[in-house]
């Protein structure tokens, strides 16, 4: 795979992080409710599975079929993962506690929920979903085959799909519902690992392991844009009715995802390892960087402009966010390049 296909994936990745800051600060809505309706609670719901399928593609170009070296591919890529979901958890404590977090409510099996399920503050659920979505999908390609796992990752997006955006449609006191009203007193949402990663997953592996549809990149823009019209349509239909219990899941968000991913990698941009990891630290630092634009702001008296103006919020946590990213990025690769440098006696012996 050529650099540009990658450097694609890497600005895509990049404003989707920031399209998950815009669903967590609403851009418009000091000026349209409306216009921050589609954006933050539609547009937006591409970001997630955007990340998901490229984690897919990602990992399963790595799989050589030698069962040892794939199981060595997984747990490598699974004990990153969950480090970093690790030093999320810590670094969240903070907030958490002045959130009330570990108040009466809190329990062990509370605590298990969100570290399984839900993340322990509302962003971080992205990865153990990645984690138990990753597991499902490589078990699954292991016994059956590829076929089956979309077959099985498309059945549980189904059940998820239920859960979230089309909850509304189940009949009200049936057996149905009863079952998923159990499912919630295990996790929060349908929108997790179980249910709605491992389609976008399989989906990123399909892609991996075939070879790309020979469409222009106009083509693919084209039915990007169609399927994300289509998925604003959808969600604008739900939500008049009131049908969503939550509203992360949506039937075109599937045909949005897959064609801006194959667009995405037809773009002739450069691969940045520093900016891919700029990405990654936006995603888990942007909460961060919403209370700190608030404080700031309050202890300025700037208000009016970094709080009541919804545009100038979401810019001003844009940038803290990226500022933050790029300096822990910066530390980590020089805490990196200390580890590996030899040590002074060992120069002098050289």
């Amino acid at each position: 795979m050529s650099k540009p296909n990658f450097g694609g994936l890497d600005w895509i990745k990049f404003i989707v992080a920031l399209m998950v800051v815009a669903n967590h600060t609403g851009p418009f809505l000091s000026y349209s409710a409306t216009a921050d309706f589609v954006l933050s609670n539609l547009l937006t719901r591409i970001a997630v599975p955007v990340f998901f399928m490229t984690a897919g593609y990602l990992f399963y170009r790595k799989l050589t079929g030698d069962p040892a070296k794939d199981r060595k591919t997984l747990y490598g890529y699974m004990r990153r993962t969950g480090k970093l979901y690790l030093i999320a958890i810590v670094l969240y404590i903070p907030l958490n506690v002045y959130k009330g977090y570990f108040s009466d409510s809190f329990t062990v099996y509370s605590l298990f929920k969100d570290i399984v399920f839900d993340g322990t503050f509302y962003h971080l659920w992205y990865l153990p979903a990645l984690m138990l979505g990753l597991l499902i999908t490589y078990v699954i390609d292991r016994m059956k085959s590829m076929n089956a796992m979309l077959a099985v990752a498309g059945g549980l997006y189904v059940v998820g799909l239920l859960g979230d955006s089309y909850y509304g449609i189940l009949p009200s006191g049936s057996g149905i519902t009863r079952v998923y009203a159990g499912m919630f007193t295990v996790f929060d949402y349908t929108r997790n690992g179980f249910f709605y990663a491992p389609i976008f997953l399989a989906l990123g592996a399909w892609a991996a392991k075939h070879p790309s549809p020979a469409r222009s990149p106009m083509a693919n823009a084209t039915l990007f844009a169609c399927s994300l019209g289509m998925m604003v349509l959808e969600g604008s239909i739900l939500h008049a009715f009131d049908i969503p219990r939550h509203d992360s899941m949506y039937i075109f968000a599937l045909p949005a995802t897959y064609f801006l991913f194959h667009w995405a990698m037809q773009w002739k941009v450069r691969s940045s390892k520093t900016f891919r990891e700029w990405r990654v630290w936006v995603y888990i630092l942007h909460p961060i960087a919403i209370v700190l634009v608030r404080g700031g702001a309050e202890a300025t008296h700037l208000e009016r402009l970094f709080i009541a103006n919804s545009l100038l919020h979401f810019a001003a946590v844009c940038l803290v966010s990226v500022g933050m990213s790029a300096v822990t990025v910066w530390a980590v690769e020089n805490q990196r390049k200390r580890k590996h440098r030899p040590s002074r006696f060992v120069l002098e012996q050289s």
